[in-house]
């Protein structure tokens, strides 16, 4: 029977089992008035003969396409970003386990944002929404709570008692950085941040700065530097930070990993030695870190873990569960390699050595 895989209809197996089409129906449907001997010789048939009932069939009765859909912002950096990789591959792995697709597609501004999800929400091409990079006052959650369509969030903002979300303790993980570089003799603490329209950007400005007051260290505003998030970013935070100042820091608190390895190659390029001169920390824990030279201490989320939550969070709100009630914040932790540890250098002698080699280079 193995000719008719592909090719076989409902019709053919209401026919080699001698039962009305209505009958298999009912059986595939999982309805409990069929007899046993019946659903048995239905079901051997299904098996034996190949039939694999229509997809679009089958979600149409239900209103369900089994396609989800992520919308990923971009403007706030103009290189790749690792953290979303990653979390799209936890999406695509949770999803494909229950045999639902990811739709994903970007958008450039945010008029041009709330235009594709109208679009995709028009064309019925996705049941729910993933968003990621959650702004302080986000219009997509604006608009998607307005509509009444399905959506949970990576990451809060200014309206968390609204809506599913899964997020990580931001505040208290650069409040505990902040401790953590206090604790090896580091009192000059710089941050290289990111868009404080981002939330998660917000959150972590602000633990570095609880932090700091909570050990008494001064506030100086010298010190904090926000950049566009990648790599080039990180490399013009450090220059901002370290050869900008007369008492420059002899530590270094990046919100993401891609700005750790940019102040990294900074410091590497005028021969400051990460660890002892510089210490640098990053945040998100990914996996490439450990091959850095030197290897990077970070905060450590999993991406693919909070891809993975935030997809099963989405398939319990479409099927009834009260978004209201689906709210997850978790920790990160601290991943210590090389890139850390007590300063050799006090934030004179460090910037005496960046003065003489700046004006060395040509």
């Amino acid at each position: 029977m193995s000719g008719h895989r592909g090719s076989v209809t409902i019709d053919d197996v209401a026919r080699h089992v001698g039962v009305a089409k209505g009958t298999v129906s009912r059986v595939l449907n999982n309805y409990t008035d069929i007899s046993e001997a019946t659903r048995e010789r239905i079901l051997k048939a299904v098996k034996d003969l190949g039939y694999q009932p229509s997809a679009t069939a089958r979600n149409l009765k239900r209103g369900r396409q089994d396609t989800l859909g992520i919308v990923i912002p971009v403007g706030h950096g103009n290189g790749a970003d690792p953290f979303l990789s990653e979390f799209i591959d936890g999406i695509a792995r949770a999803l494909d386990e229950l045999g639902i697709d990811l739709l994903v597609t970007t958008a450039h501004s945010r008029d041009h944002m709330i235009e594709t999800l109208q679009r995709l929400i028009a064309r019925r091409k996705v049941d729910g929404f993933i968003l990621t990079r959650t702004e302080v006052e986000d219009p997509r959650i604006a608009f998607l709570s307005e509509q009444g369509f399905p959506f949970v969030t990576h990451g809060r903002s200014h309206l968390p008692d609204t809506h599913a979300w899964f997020d990580i303790d931001n505040e208290k993980t650069f409040a505990d950085g902040v401790r953590h570089v206090y604790s090896l003799g580091h009192s000059r603490i710089g941050f290289i941040g990111g868009s404080l329209e981002l939330n998660f950007a917000l959150q972590r400005r602000d633990g570095y700065r609880a932090g700091l007051e909570a050990l008494g260290v001064p506030f100086d505003p010298a010190l904090e530097t926000i950049v566009d998030l990648d790599e080039e970013g990180g490399l013009a935070g450090a220059e901002r930070l370290l050869a900008g100042n007369d008492l420059p820091p002899t530590a270094l608190l990046c919100v993401t990993d891609a700005l750790a390895i940019g102040a990294i190659q900074y410091c590497r390029k005028h021969g400051l030695t990460v660890g002892s001169d510089v210490t640098i920390i990053g945040y998100d824990g990914l996996p490439f870190g450990d091959y850095l030279e030197p290897p990077l201490t970070t905060f450590s989320q999993s991406a693919s873990e909070a891809g993975s939550r935030v997809a099963r969070m989405l398939i319990d709100v479409l099927d009834g569960k009260d978004p209201k009630t689906l709210k997850a914040l978790s920790e990160a932790t601290l991943i210590r390699r090389a890139s850390d540890g007590a300063p050799l250098k006090t934030p004179e002698a460090l910037a005496e050595v960046l003065r003489s080699r700046l004006n060395q280079q040509p």
